[in-house]
């Protein structure tokens, strides 16, 4: 069982990044969003780009010197509070299943997983050289977890991830909310 980041596990709001990254920089929002171009985030999804050149970025846009500790706190304001209910349920999932993740999240997002909270295997975007939304990305974590696809099962928010993940024979739910979710995996026989 594969759980998505973003969205499932560690809800978000792009909106609170702009503003976190306005207030530290002391910049307007437009300049803020600009700051945090998604071209820049593309390619730390690939392991391409790293928190150093979101400190360049934020140092030239603030015009003062912004530390790689910063950059990561601001890329990290994205998110909100975890989702305990949710990841109490992964842990209580450990005894029966494999339960791991796959993001395109960086590495470090680790960082604000609740106090004794692991997913093993974790699948990082940035690692495998391919967005989640790829064939590629699929293949690759199909090749290191050396399952049948149709042993696998993912979670995640995106309609075209869990499209994808079906169409290369996973199982896969599309998280909406808890509730759904624990019905879901009730008709797996998985609570």
């Amino acid at each position: 069982m594969l759980f998505d980041l973003g969205g499932v596990l560690l809800p978000f709001d792009p909106r609170r990044r702009v503003r976190a990254v306005a207030d530290a920089l002391e910049v307007d929002e437009a300049l803020a969003r600009a700051a945090l171009s998604m071209g820049l985030f593309a390619q730390m999804d690939l392991g391409q780009a790293t928190v150093l050149d979101f400190a360049s970025r934020f140092s030239t846009t603030s015009g003062r010197d912004v530390g790689e500790d910063e950059a990561r706190q601001l890329i990290l304001s994205v998110f909100e509070a975890p989702n305990d209910e949710l990841w109490a349920l992964a842990h209580q999932l450990k005894d029966r299943v494999v339960v791991g993740g796959f993001s395109d999240n960086p590495a470090f997002v680790r960082g604000v997983f609740p106090a004794g909270a692991a997913l093993n295997p974790m699948f990082w975007s940035s690692e495998l050289g391919a967005t989640k939304g790829s064939e590629a990305a699929f293949a690759a974590v199909e090749a290191r977890l050396g399952a049948p696809a149709d042993a696998i099962l993912l979670v995640d928010d995106s309609l075209a991830n869990v499209v994808l993940a079906r169409r290369r024979g996973w199982d896969a739910v599309r998280f909406t909310h808890n509730v759904g979710l624990r019905a879901e995996f009730a008709q797996r026989g998985l609570t």
